[in-house]
């Protein structure tokens, strides 16, 4: 047999691939682990900075945030302190049926303290027009002891045991409501300053004469819910909330307000006289000569002090929610003292001076002097 022979084919032997293989080295694996390390390190450090920073802008925002709204709110109350009707200020003559204003504060009132407090009291409200008269005829023969209830357009203003005030532009009473009956208010004392007209003997309305809602607001500042310290608010506007406190009752409504310290501005120039005794007012340009703390100016209420304030000036210290905002303690001064703190939370001061507008004023020729149709003389007084 022969063999078979294929021309231009050759079988080769298997070639040795080994010295074709390649791969790394353990230097060069090292080498680029530390290459990897250094970048995923990188990437780490840009994730914790922009959380960190995203963090403290959040921070920054809410304690800016918190401490804009406490002052708006605190602001808001105190322009309306001091409103008892067309006339505000105690240059209206207010008689205090209910007990409504502690002894020898007028519409603003306040406590010293770690962190301060203060209130505010007057009508708020656009009020309900009297509807009808409390008696008839008018002039010297009003009468002062009137039998019957105040007839108002909105009943729905006013429950019971609320306080509420009555006003023309002459006389204020503040009174607490026994009860409603509809439109019909009858006010808890005996009596009131005067039988108040709601329209005069050929029937024109008199539109001065209107009954409002009466509250005092208070804000104090105290641990909240979260256990963080916050701003509180307690509204007594029933003689039911008589014995409440702020500490004890208040509502919280900003969290994040660590402290507040007021200052008051007293007008030097104003006679400082407590109305029921001036009911002119208590005069003065409505400057305030100096600013000074709730305890320096009773140290001298016998003079009236509390009845000059014109001005408030409000400092709020607001603090972050989260702790550790800050790369470390952040010194800070509030209220004129410097602060190292030992945490690292953002703080931020805020403050502002609050001019109040209803504000006694001296009229040297008050309206109600010289009036004729309500029979009321310089030496009216309140009924006891």
């Amino acid at each position: 047999m022969k063999s078979v022979k294929f021309p231009n084919c050759r079988i080769s032997p298997a070639r040795d691939n080994s010295r074709r293989q390649r791969g790394v080295t353990l230097i060069e694996l090292m080498v680029a682990l530390v290459v990897g390390l250094l970048v995923l390190g990188a990437l780490i450090k840009v994730y914790v900075d922009m959380s960190s920073m995203y963090r403290f802008n959040e921070g920054l925002a809410r304690v800016q945030e918190n401490g804009r709204f406490a002052l708006e709110f605190i602001r808001r109350d105190a322009r309306k302190a001091g409103f008892w009707g067309c006339k505000s200020g105690f240059g209206t003559t207010i008689c205090d049926q209910a007990s409504f204003f502690p002894a020898n504060v007028g519409n603003v009132s306040g406590a010293d303290g770690l962190s301060d407090s203060i209130s505010f009291r007057g009508a708020f409200d656009s009020g309900t027009p009297l509807e009808e008269n409390m008696e008839s005829g008018n002039g010297p023969s009003i009468a002062r002891d009137p039998a019957v209830n105040l007839v108002v357009a909105d009943g729905s203003l006013f429950a019971q045991n609320d306080y509420a005030v009555i006003a023309d532009c002459e006389v204020a009473d503040v009174f607490s409501i026994s009860s409603v009956s509809g439109t019909a208010i009858d006010p808890a004392p005996a009596r009131l300053g005067k039988a108040y007209q709601a329209e005069d003997e050929t029937g024109s309305k008199y539109n001065d004469v209107r009954v409002w809602p009466a509250r005092e607001t208070t804000y104090c500042i105290r641990t909240g819910a979260g256990g963080t310290p916050a701003l509180f608010r307690l509204i007594k506007s029933n003689t039911s909330q008589s014995a409440h406190t702020c500490a004890a009752n208040g509502i919280e409504i900003v969290e994040g307000i660590e402290n507040m310290q007021i200052l008051y501005g007293v007008d030097a120039d104003a006679s400082g006289v407590d109305p029921s005794a001036n009911p002119d007012g208590s005069g003065g340009d409505g400057i305030a000569d100096r600013y000074v703390t709730w305890t320096d100016l009773t140290q001298t209420v016998a003079n009236g002090d509390a009845y000059k304030i014109v001005s408030i000036r409000l400092s709020l210290l607001a603090r972050s929610i989260e702790n550790n905002l800050m790369t470390e303690p952040a010194p800070y001064t509030f209220n004129g003292t410097p602060t190292t703190p030992t945490d690292r939370y953002l703080r931020k001061v805020f403050t502002t001076t609050i001019t109040l507008r209803n504000v006694p004023r001296q009229d040297p020729n008050p309206d109600w002097e010289a009036n004729t149709d309500t029979g009321l003389a310089a030496t009216f007084n309140c009924p006891t």
